[in-house]
């Protein structure tokens, strides 16, 4: 047969053009016979297998150091080789992965897949093997594994819990373990690991979740319409008693394009409490700021006003002895000494609430104190009110102005009396000792930066009408009052002797049930025994 087909159409490939085809692949091919010798191969299968012709040769031995091994380091046997087992079966094998120990020194993945050859009839059979160095691919392979997994071990470690969804609410792409943490998806987090969940799915969740759901499906529509380039962030209260902060920022790729959206969910609860913590105890520094403040001006108001009312009670007094009785000189010097005496008695309230009168500093006991206040109240109760006494006997010694306890004990009490009405009810006056931290401390109406530890508490608690809550934020204010008469330094008064005292007040009240008020004073330290 010539060089042209019967048609004339197209010629025939010579051997050495064939041959020329097999050398310039850029895979290896390898002819291997039954009985282990390899009769044919390319110049890309030696340098793949990193062996010479003569090495590969049935004439000749492999390299010593040249060996095989599986993907897990184990030794790859000869008789395993595809192209054995091909020659062995007659079955072909397809992409077998192979480690190649070569001569060189270096390590080579090779995949192998091997084919029975037609031969002449009397010829042994022989197998096709060919040969494909994916050695790099394996390395990419391997180094986008391990940035994967660094990736993964990243997102895992944020505080907040992620999600990455396709555009317009689609699939979820992406999560991070927080995530399942924070949203605590039962039933929906097996659909998540399996890359079946969408994102609006888990917002119907979160919307189950929160408290305000309008306000959520308010935030879920501005998601949905959220442009390139901007953000979204708001806080949820949650049923539990959590706050979730929510965050949406748009993915583009590099043509500016939205590709899928970025949700970020992180408990903030912790957050939240601190900073009004923070904010509560700023405002409690503030008023004892204020508080302070007050009570030095009021002092120095005093002061001076006492000073003039002697000056008017001695010139009234001397007045009405030169008067003669029953003229109308003396009545008008009488009512003048009757109206510096009240005047008198408003210095004192507003020395009491300076602090400015406690000087007699001495250890006394509480409850006996107590016990004294109450026998000077002057007045005893009415039937259809019941005064009731809870007086601890054994208790710390109290350092303390006994006078200035004794105007505390009569001013709460006749308060809490006057809260009653006409129908009458109940006041109980309790002393014991009792512990407090800053978190006790954190709720009182007044309390400056005390330590922790045992205080003394005089308790007074009535049934009466109780303080509105408007009423009750400023109760502590100097000249506040909702009476009729009085100077409105009464609690005031109590303020400035506990504050002197390096002391607490607490205050709790409801409408129509009472109020209770405790004044928390420190324990006097061990006398010191030469």
């Amino acid at each position: 047969m010539s060089a042209m087909d019967v048609d004339g159409l197209q010629p025939l490939a010579t051997v050495e053009d064939l041959r020329t085809t097999l050398d310039a692949m850029g895979e290896g091919l390898v002819v291997q016979e039954e009985s282990g010798a390899v009769v044919f191969w390319n110049p890309s299968a030696e340098r793949i297998l990193g062996l010479t012709g003569e090495q590969l040769s049935r004439r000749a031995e492999l390299d010593p150091r040249w060996r095989c091994v599986r993907a897990d380091g184990t030794p790859f046997p000869f008789e395993e080789h595809p192209a054995m087992v091909t020659l062995r079966t007659g079955a072909a094998q397809a992409s077998v992965l192979m480690g190649v120990h070569r001569a060189a020194g270096d390590l080579a993945w090779i995949q192998v897949s091997s084919r029975l050859l037609p031969r002449a009839e009397g010829k042994p059979r022989a197998a096709l093997a060919t040969l494909r160095d994916v050695t790099r691919e394996r390395e990419a392979l391997h180094e986008l594994r391990r940035r994967e997994a660094l990736l993964k071990a990243t997102i895992d470690s944020l505080p907040a819990g992620l999600f990455v969804s396709e555009d317009g609410f689609g699939r979820v792409l992406r999560f991070n373990a927080p995530l399942l943490e924070v949203l605590a998806l039962g039933a929906l987090e097996e659909p998540l690991r399996q890359g079946r969940l969408a994102a609006s799915e888990l917002y119907q969740h979160i919307a189950g979740l929160v408290l305000d759901a309008e306000l959520w499906n308010e935030f879920e529509q501005a998601c949905r319409r959220l442009g390139h380039g901007t953000a979204l962030e708001r806080e949820f209260r949650v049923s539990d008693g959590r706050t979730l902060r929510c965050v949406v920022r748009p993915i583009v790729d590099d043509s500016n394009t939205r590709v899928g959206l970025l949700h970020g969910i992180e408990d903030v609860t912790l957050r939240v409490r601190a900073n009004e913590e923070r904010r509560s105890l700023e405002h409690r520094v503030q008023e004892v700021q204020r508080l302070e403040s007050l009570g030095v001006l009021a002092g120095g108001i005093a002061h001076d006003f006492n000073n003039l009312l002697t000056s008017i009670i001695g010139s009234a007094e001397l007045a009405s002895m030169s008067a003669a009785q029953g003229s109308a000189l003396a009545r008008q010097m009488e009512r003048i000494l009757q109206a510096s005496s009240r005047a008198t008695m408003l210095c004192q309230q507003m020395l009491s609430y300076a602090g400015s009168n406690i000087s007699a500093v001495r250890r006394i006991h509480l409850s006996d104190t107590v016990r004294e206040a109450l026998e000077g109240l002057g007045t005893a109760p009415e039937a259809h009110v019941k005064l009731e006494r809870d007086l601890a006997r054994e208790l710390p010694a109290l350092l303390a102005d006994q006078g200035a306890v004794v105007q505390v004990t009569q001013s709460l009490v006749r308060n809490a009396l006057e809260s009653l009405g006409p129908e009458g009810g109940v006041v109980r006056i309790v002393t014991r000792a009792e512990h407090f931290d800053a978190n006790d401390f954190a709720r009182a109406a007044f309390a400056p930066s005390l330590p922790c530890g045992e205080y003394l508490v005089l308790e007074i608690a009535d049934s009466g009408c109780g303080i509105e809550p408007t009423v009750l934020v400023r109760i502590l204010d100097p000249f506040f009052s909702t009476k009729f008469t009085g100077s409105g330094l009464g609690l005031s008064a109590v303020i400035g002797i506990v504050r002197k005292h390096k002391g607490a007040l607490f205050v709790e009240s409801a409408v129509g049930k009472g109020t209770r008020v405790r004044v928390v004073l420190p324990v006097a330290p061990s006398p010191k025994v030469p």
